[in-house]
């Protein structure tokens, strides 16, 4: 897939434009965080496009974060993110989902390299767009688009260049609790899965300190 070639190829950069590294102590501190990826339906026949004879054309996914390290092993997470994929049979039907999560990782430092497993809850906006309007199921007439909570689990790793940044890699997998059978009897009725894989940068700071 040419999203996950692209991750691939920005980390190669990244490790080729940064020839000194840093192990960090980051306890104690906040960090921001923003990156950029790809996202991957799984779940829903309808989202993945089989049911609609179909193959998903991926697109972009984009997020923004805030965190707070607790302990060397231990931070608190919040998050919000935004994406959507297409589909070969038509450009413009979409299929989209919003993230909003709180949660929490378990961390490790080896010199330069952190390892991060995570997970928590979340609030998950979703829709099927057609030419960007909302879609409606043919029979009941409600939209599909909908706010259902869920729950994710995650597996990162941070590549310190300098004391207080890092590139960051993950990999998240989200359950969206969506099944709604009744009001959606055309389709588009099961539990979501979505699978995110996305690249960025985390910023690591003091509270205290002044930024600008």
């Amino acid at each position: 897939m040419k999203s996950v070639r692209f991750l691939v190829i920005a980390g190669l950069l990244f490790f080729s434009l940064y020839g000194q590294c840093f192990p960090a102590d980051v306890t104690g501190r906040a960090f921001m965080t923003g990156g950029a990826g790809t996202l991957i339906f799984i779940g829903d026949d309808y989202m993945t496009g089989s049911a609609l004879d179909s193959q998903r054309k991926i697109r972009l996914y984009g997020d923004v974060g805030f965190g707070y390290v607790f302990k060397p092993y231990l931070a608190a997470t919040v998050g919000a993110g935004f994406g959507w994929q297409a589909y070969s049979f038509d450009d413009l039907r979409v299929a989209t989902t919003a993230p909003l999560t709180v949660g929490a990782e378990y961390r490790h430092h080896f010199g330069k390299y952190m390892p991060r497993v995570g997970a928590g809850l979340g609030w998950y906006i979703w829709s099927v767009l057609d030419d960007r309007k909302v879609m409606k199921d043919p029979i009941t007439r409600e939209e599909l688009k909908r706010g259902n909570v869920g729950a994710y689990m995650s597996a990162g790793l941070d590549y310190f260049v300098r004391p207080t940044i890092a590139v960051c890699w993950d990999a998240v997998g989200h359950y969206v609790l969506s099944e709604d059978k009744d009001a959606f009897p055309s389709g588009y009725a099961l539990n979501e899965q979505v699978l995110v894989l996305r690249m960025g940068i985390r910023y690591y700071f003091s509270p205290e300190e002044k930024r600008f």
